[in-house]
C-alpha cells in the first residue's frame, strides 16, 4: 500500500486513486462525485483558530462533528460490511469480551482488526496527515487497542481527531467520543471511547455537493502512474507521512472538502449573517502572513495551474489592473478560504496594507471575485 511511483515519487494510492480531471477539480476515481482536494494543510488549524480568535467562541467541537460524518463515509467504502464483519468487532467490543469465545478465535479476530487498523493508518500516511503509529495496547493487551492511536506531526489536530472517532464508529456501529492531549511536542495521542457526540446537530450539518461543468485544462501526465507531474512535486515523505513542497516548503495533504465547507456553512447558521466574511478575514490574515515571503506578481495563467493542481477549480476569467482584480472560478470548492487566499495575495502582489472585496458564489458552482486596493 505504501508504494510509490518509480517515475516521479508520488504514492500509487493517490495516483490511482485520485483523477485530476479537465475541469480543475481533483475526484476519487472509484466515485467521480466525491471531491478530494490537495492543499496547503497548515491553513485548515489556522483558519479555525483564526475565527476563533475573531468571533471569541470555540468552534472546535463543530470542526470535528462535521469531519467524522466524511470520514465515515469514507471509511464505509473501503471497508464493505462483509469485510468489516470478518474482523469481528462483535465480539470484542461492548461491556467485556464474549466469554464464548476461544483465545485462539480472540487473536483471530484482534488479528483481523489490526490489520484493519494498520490499513487505516497508511491511508492516512499516503494522503499527507503525518505520522500516525499503533498505540502500545496492542503489544501489552490493553482493552480496545484501536481506539487509541498516537500521531506526530498531524496535518491538522482537530481533523485527526474526527478521523478516529469516525473511523471507530464504523467498525463498533455505535455512538463515541474523542479526546486528546500533547504527550511530546508536535505528538498527539488520541482516545477515542463511547459516548454521545458533543453537538447535536445531525439534521443540521447537511453534506456538500458540487456541480461540475466542463473544462480544458491540460496536465503534463507522468508516463508510468499518469498523475500530473506537477502534482507530484511536493515531496512525499514515507516516514513522516507528509508532503512537502520544494519551492514553498509548505506542508499539503490530501482531503475532503465538503466537512470543511459544510462546517463554514453550519458556522453561519449557529453564529449568524456576518461569519462568511469573518471566515475570509481569518484566510487572509493568516496567508498574507504566512506566505508573505514569497513573490505573488504572476500571471493569470500561474493561477489557474495552482487552483487546478490543488482540486479548487478551473479560473476562467482573470482580469486587473493597479487598483483591483476580478476572476470567475467554475467548479470552485472552499469558496470562502479560497477568496481569503485571493485577497491576501492581491495584497502581497500590489505591496499593499488592505483592500476590499466582493463575491458571489452562484447556484451553478461560479466563484465571481472583485478585489478593490485600496
Amino acid at each position: 500500500m505504501l508504494q510509490a511511483c518509480d517515475g516521479c515519487g508520488m504514492p500509487l494510492l493517490v495516483s490511482r486513486g485520485l483523477d485530476w480531471n479537465e475541469n480543475g477539480s481533483m475526484t476519487l476515481a472509484m466515485s467521480p462525485m466525491e471531491r478530494m482536494v490537495f492543499f496547503e494543510s497548515d491553513t485548515i488549524d489556522n483558519l479555525f483558530r483564526g475565527v476563533e480568535k475573531l468571533i471569541g467562541i470555540p468552534i472546535g467541537h463543530l470542526v470535528i462533528e462535521s469531519r467524522a460524518r466524511e470520514t465515515k463515509r469514507y471509511i464505509e467504502r473501503t471497508f464493505p460490511p462483509k469485510m468489516r464483519n470478518a474482523a469481528a468487532f462483535k465480539y470484542m467490543t461492548g461491556h467485556a469480551v464474549d466469554p464464548s469465545i476461544t483465545r485462539e478465535e480472540r487473536e483471530t479476530h484482534l488479528a483481523a482488526i489490526k490489520n484493519i487498523t494498520q490499513i487505516i493508518i497508511n491511508i492516512s500516511r499516503i494522503y499527507g496527515y503525518g505520522d500516525q503509529r499503533l498505540s502500545n495496547l496492542w503489544e501489552t493487551d490493553g482493552d480496545y487497542p484501536w481506539r487509541t492511536q498516537v500521531i506526530r506531526n498531524p496535518y491538522s489536530v482537530l481533523f485527526i481527531a474526527a478521523d478516529n472517532i469516525g473511523s471507530v464508529e464504523v467498525f463498533e456501529e455505535t455512538d463515541m467520543r474523542v479526546e486528546y492531549e500533547a504527550i511530546e511536542e508536535d505528538t498527539y495521542k488520541i482516545e477515542v471511547r463511547p459516548g454521545t457526540h458533543l453537538v447535536a446537530l445531525k439534521e443540521r450539518l447537511k453534506r456538500k455537493r458540487y456541480s461540475f461543468k466542463p473544462g480544458d485544462i491540460s496536465y503534463d501526465r507522468c508516463p508510468q502512474c499518469g498523475a500530473p507531474a506537477e502534482a507530484a512535486s511536493p515531496r512525499w515523505s514515507r516516514e513522516d507521512g507528509t508532503y512537502t513542497d520544494p519551492v514553498t516548503g509548505r506542508r499539503m495533504a490530501i482531503f475532503g472538502p465538503s466537512s470543511m465547507d459544510s462546517v463554514l456553512s453550519d458556522l453561519e447558521l449557529e453564529l449568524g449573517e456576518s461569519i462568511p466574511e469573518t471566515i475570509i478575514e481569518a484566510q487572509r490574515q493568516y496567508v498574507k502572513e504566512a506566505w508573505g515571503g514569497e513573490r505573488w506578481n504572476r500571471a493569470a495563467s500561474d493561477f489557474r495551474k495552482m487552483l487546478a493542481l490543488r482540486g479548487l477549480g478551473n479560473l476562467v476569467e482573470f482580469e486587473g489592473d493597479r487598483n483591483h482584480l476580478t476572476q470567475r472560478i467554475q467548479n470552485a470548492c472552499l469558496h470562502l478560504p479560497v477568496i481569503g487566499m485571493t485577497q491576501a495575495l492581491v495584497e502581497l502582489a500590489y505591496s499593499v496594507e488592505s483592500s476590499t472585496h466582493e463575491w458571489e458564489l452562484a447556484d451553478d458552482g461560479d466563484l465571481n471575485i472583485t478585489i478593490i486596493v485600496r
